[in-house]
C-alpha cells in the first residue's frame, strides 16, 4: 500500500516503548496513525533485565518493545523502518515529512526519537564501531569472551556494564575521567568486588589504536599525565547519551542540551507538533515515564485535532 497518498492525523516518529504507546492511544482513538523510525524498540532493546516495569517482574528489553509493537500492528497501526530527513509545514498548517525513502502528509507530528550515545570523537572510533568498539555491553559483550576489554563512564551504565563484563571477559579496565565514581554505591561496591576489574580513575583514552579491529587504547592520566597503553580487544563507550533531535531543531524549541522543550501536555513550541520520552527536556528517563508521556502526547494530539474540527 502506498502509504505517501493518505493524509495522516499522526506521524509518531520513534518506535521506542514512548513512540509505540503513542501509537496505541493514537489508534484506539481512531486517529490515522503512522510510526516512523530507524529501528524498533530504541536504546531499550540494549537492555538485557528490566525489572522496574510496572506488573512484570522481569522482562528482556527486546521482548517488552516486541510485545508493545505487535500490540499497535494489531490495532492497524504501520510501522515504517526508515528515517527522516526533513520536517516541513504546509499552508493548511500540515506537516510534509520526508524520509529516505518517501514522503508523508500528517496533520500532527508526535516526536519520540529518544536518546543516541554520546561518542568520545576520537580518531577511529567510527571505523572501529563493530570492530571492537560498542556502545552497548549487554548486546556485544558475549562476543568478548575470555578476552581483554575496557569500559569508559563512571555513571550507572558504565559499571553496569564493567559488571556485566567481569563475568564473561577475563580482564575489565573500568576507565574514569575524574576522581570518584557518580553511580548507585551498590554498583559500585559490584565493580569494586570483582578481582578481574581495575578502576582507572582521573584518566581519559585519548587514541584509538587498530587496524581490521580493535587492539589498544592510549590513556593518560589527567594528574600526573603520566600515559600507558592497554591492550584490549573490546570497548564499550558508556558515556551517556544525547536528544536525536537535528531534524526537528529549526521547528521547535529545545534547550542547551538540545532536549525538546514540552509543557505538561506534550506541546512543543509549535502548534500541531508535540514530544515525549527521553527526547524532551523531562528530567527522569526511564521506560515508565516515557510511556506515560506517550500516551499523554497522543491524548493531546487528539484533542488538538477535536478543536480544529470544531468537535472538542
Amino acid at each position: 500500500m502506498d502509504l505517501s497518498i493518505f493524509m495522516f492525523d499522526t506521524i509518531i516518529i520513534g518506535a521506542g516503548p514512548t513512540g509505540l504507546t503513542a501509537a496505541m492511544y493514537a489508534a484506539r482513538r481512531m486517529m490515522k496513525t503512522l510510526v516512523i523510525s530507524k529501528d524498533i524498540g530504541g536504546q531499550v532493546i540494549l537492555a538485557s533485565d528490566i525489572k522496574n516495569y510496572p506488573g512484570v517482574e522481569l522482562i528482556k528489553g527486546f521482548d517488552l518493545t516486541n510485545k508493545m509493537s505487535q500490540q499497535v500492528k494489531a490495532l492497524g497501526v504501520e510501522i515504517k523502518i526508515d528515517e527522516v530527513k526533513k520536517i516541513t509545514k504546509n499552508r493548511d498548517d500540515s506537516f510534509l515529512i520526508e524520509t529516505n525513502s518517501n514522503s508523508y502528509s500528517t496533520k500532527t507530528i508526535i516526536i519520540a526519537m529518544g536518546l543516541s550515545p554520546k561518542q568520545l570523537n576520537l580518531a577511529k572510533e567510527n571505523e572501529l564501531t563493530g570492530r571492537g568498539i560498542s556502545y552497548c555491553a549487554n548486546c556485544d559483550g558475549p562476543l568478548f569472551k575470555g578476552k581483554n576489554v575496557a569500559v569508559v563512564g563512571g555513571g550507572n551504565t558504565a559499571l553496569d556494564s564493567a559488571e556485566v563484563m567481569s563475568k564473561i571477559a577475563s580482564k575489565v579496565y573500568l576507565i574514569y575521567r575524574k576522581a570518584q565514581l557518580r553511580a548507585f554505591e551498590d554498583f559500585v561496591l559490584a565493580v569494586k568486588n570483582k578481582s578481574n576489574v581495575e578502576i582507572i580513575l582521573n584518566s581519559e583514552v585519548y587514541e584509538i589504536v587498530g587496524g581490521s579491529k580493535l587492539e589498544r587504547l592510549k590513556i593518560i592520566d589527567n594528574i600526573s599525565k603520566i600515559s600507558r597503553e592497554l591492550e584490549v580487544d573490546g570497548l564499550f563507550i558508556e558515556i551517556g547519551y544525547q536528544p536525536k533531535t537535528e531534524v526537528v531543531a529549526n521547528l521547535v524549541e529545545t534547550d542547551s542540551l538540545g532536549q525538546v522543550v514540552v509543557d505538561l501536555s506534550g506541546k512543543t513550541s509549535r502548534e500541531g507538533i508535540f514530544a515525549a520520552g527521553d527526547v524532551t527536556q523531562v528530567e527522569f528517563k526511564q521506560i515508565v515515564i516515557g510511556c506515560g508521556q506517550g500516551a499523554v502526547a497522543a491524548l493531546s494530539a487528539y484533542k488538538y485535532l477535536q478543536a480544529k474540527n470544531g468537535s472538542a
